[in-house]
């Protein structure tokens, strides 16, 4: 402990009085401070060769889209557009995985995102070996991956804890940035529980200020003992590179998502069946909470779990089988963690008076998941092939927009009627029929209006510039 705030405090002198350092430090200063580099250049020797870089290579399908297609521009014409051409593109893209064991046998663990629709898959050891991989599975609600390679004695990276990392203890992110493979970078950790960006996700990020670029995906987080905290996954940034707010997926999910993957074949899920949120302090105010702590029901699916229970929209979820949960990603994260069909008490808060409320868990699977975040809307969204959630100030600004009203797209199912017409994830829709939305819930009524077989036209905006998309709902 002692040990660990000495280093933190001399590599702190060692950037402010580098310099200076030619005109000379005491020789006991020099000491800690080779003390310290050699202990990291030691965990680096330990966990770089489990680290490997990953090529994954595959076929886009690219849509030219009629720019007047479901635009008052087709109407006035008289004729509607044709079904727009398609071309196949062989892509290419770059990552990074980190092997480890599991039950005698060698894994490579790396994000879903990284090797999706991908035909082949290639891996280099720091070596400069490289092997063929194959997937063995992918989850693609924690953005995890497994993979394995026909060799074996390979080195790997044990894993570690995430449930004992603390803010501001020193952390190693190691991957592929930009191509350049095998690169290292120091940092802290930033902060833990961190929401998930997307809706059809699941689980929390640990926010790390060590740098992470593209291709960093899949990478190891590794603490100063040489284990595996986290799976280096995203960034937030308005240039699209490192500005020192990276995330990474914490190492206990990683584990449990990998076990599941290799013994099932899938990730088994609970399901609460509600759209949650957390609570704002003039809510608690309102409610006579001391705290923000505690998740609001905000609406509940019908015929799902938490409707069959009794739970009702306006409820407040204050504990889980008596462990008291403080926000919505804490609480999504207990459900996730718990089997289906598993029967959980919860506490919850009800017009002024505490109650017990026993729900039988449904599977979750990424259907269910947008069903229930998408409320009485879901229908129609399911059918243009699109999901959305909240524009909240953060996600508006890593969008480089200072407007939050709309709803930002956080998944477009392939193929769908959205992703024929260009949609794509990030951009922001402003009007559903000329109608404005602010809110996903307005979205959702927006979409109401529509009928089966009619034009839905939207405002979409990407990258500050807007145009009119028209999406047709599928006639029943």
């Amino acid at each position: 402990m002692r040990r660990a705030w000495q280093w933190t405090v001399w590599l702190t002198m060692a950037l402010t009085v580098a310099p200076w350092v030619g005109a000379g430090i005491a020789h006991g200063d020099l000491a800690q401070l080779q003390e310290l580099s050699t202990a990291l250049a030691d965990v680096v020797a330990q966990v770089k060769p489990g680290v490997v870089a990953i090529v994954a290579e595959g076929k886009v399908t690219v849509t030219y889209r009629d720019p007047f297609s479901g635009t008052p521009f087709e109407r006035f014409f008289g004729f509607p557009s044709p079904e727009p051409p398609t071309r196949e593109f062989e892509r290419t893209g770059q990552g990074s995985g980190v092997i480890v064991g599991y039950k005698g046998k060698q894994y490579i663990l790396t994000n879903n995102h990284v090797v999706e629709q991908a035909d082949a898959i290639r891996i280099q050891l720091v070596d400069d070996r490289y092997f063929a991989a194959e997937v063995v599975g992918t989850d693609s609600l924690s953005d995890v991956a497994v993979l394995r390679v026909k060799a074996t004695g390979l080195p790997t990276v044990p894993f570690g804890s995430s449930a004992a990392l603390r803010e501001g203890e020193m952390v190693l992110a190691i991957g592929n940035p930009l191509g350049y493979a095998h690169s290292v970078t120091l940092g802290i950790v930033s902060a833990v529980g961190r929401s998930r960006f997307n809706v059809s996700e699941y689980g929390s990020y640990i926010q790390t200020d060590a740098a992470i670029n593209p291709g960093n995906s899949g990478g190891a987080l590794v603490n100063l003992r040489g284990e595996l905290v986290g799976l280096n996954t995203a960034i937030v940034s308005r240039s699209g590179m490192n500005e020192g707010i990276g995330f990474a997926i914490p190492s206990d999910m990683v584990r449990d998502v990998m076990g599941q993957l290799i013994e099932n074949g899938e990730v088994r899920r609970g399901l609460l069946g509600a759209l949650i949120g957390d609570i704002d302090p003039t809510a608690a105010e309102g409610l006579g909470l001391p705290d923000t702590r505690g998740v609001e029901i905000r609406s509940v699916q019908p015929g799902g779990p938490a409707a069959t229970a009794g739970l009702k929209a306006g409820d407040i979820v204050l504990a889980v089988d008596g462990r008291q949960v403080r926000n919505a990603t804490e609480l999504k994260g207990i459900i996730g963690a718990t089997p289906p069909d598993t029967r959980i008490e919860l506490r919850v808060l009800r017009e002024g008076r505490e109650r017990t409320v026993t729900v039988k868990l449904g599977k979750l699977t990424k259907e269910a998941l947008v069903a229930a975040n998408s409320g009485q809307g879901g229908a129609a969204a399911g059918a243009l092939g699109l999901e959305v959630q909240e524009l909240t100030p953060e996600i508006a600004r890593s969008l480089r927009t200072d407007n939050a009203n709309g709803v930002v797209v956080a998944a477009v199912e392939p193929g769908s009627e959205a992703s024929r017409r260009g949609i794509e994830r990030g951009d922001i829709i402003r009007e559903v029929n000329h109608r404005e939305v602010r809110s996903v819930q307005e979205y959702e009524e927006a979409l109401e209006t529509s009928e089966p077989g009619q034009v839905v036209l939207m405002l979409v905006e990407r990258r500050g510039t807007t145009r009119y998309v028209g999406l047709r709902l599928p006639a029943k």
